[in-house]
């Protein structure tokens, strides 16, 4: 199994649960159960429906990397900034028994050459997994995988200890997050 980041989203009105950022945004997803990804519901014109209108349809689960995110936040002058306020990082695994990455590349090639915004499947990676590049202003690659566990929340300490090593700068936020307030009570896995 592979080790991955999620970024997920809480909500004072459903407590102690994790949420999908964007599609699928209502469906919880529990911590410490093997998940498996669905396809999000399409429109009309092919695209997925999600919280924010029409995605690209890219079945599966996005994980990062490292847990940075620096083109998904709230923005200021028109940059993003900071983390969204009800986001944390999760510590996840993933599947890697299937590399699906030369059927993504095959996918995205255009005269010969691999565009990676098109390089990516349009089913979900079953028992595997694959690299995408979504946005040229995020960190690293997004891993799209076909399942993953939700191992452990992250504390923002948890994500600066992983991210100075590797000279990189957490996302900051504008005011602590207060994870009780969104019902997780306190576990070993959080450093509170």
């Amino acid at each position: 199994m592979g080790r991955a980041y999620k970024l997920m989203r809480v909500k004072k009105n459903h407590p102690g649960q994790l949420f999908p950022l964007f599609v699928l945004s209502d469906e919880p997803l529990p911590m410490h159960v093997y998940l498996t990804a669905k396809e999000g519901p399409k429109d009309s014109d092919g695209k997925v429906k999600s919280r924010l209108g029409p995605l690209a349809f890219r079945p599966g689960f996005h994980l990062s990397e490292v847990p940075l995110a620096t083109h998904i936040g709230a923005a200021e002058d028109g940059v993003i900034k900071y983390m969204h306020p009800d986001t944390v990082w999760c510590e996840c695994t993933y599947p890697e028994g299937i590399n699906y990455q030369e059927e993504a590349d095959l996918v995205g090639t255009v005269n010969g050459k691999v565009i990676k915004q098109k390089a990516c499947l349009k089913h979900v990676p079953v028992n595997g997994f694959y690299h995408f590049k979504t946005s040229p202003l995020m960190f690293g690659d997004w891993i799209i995988s076909g399942g993953m566990e939700i191992e452990r929340i992250l504390t923002d300490e948890d994500v600066a200890d992983i991210l100075l090593p590797l000279g990189l700068a957490p996302q900051p936020r504008k005011e602590p997050i207060d994870l009780f307030s969104y019902g997780f009570k306190k576990m070993t896995c959080y450093s509170f």
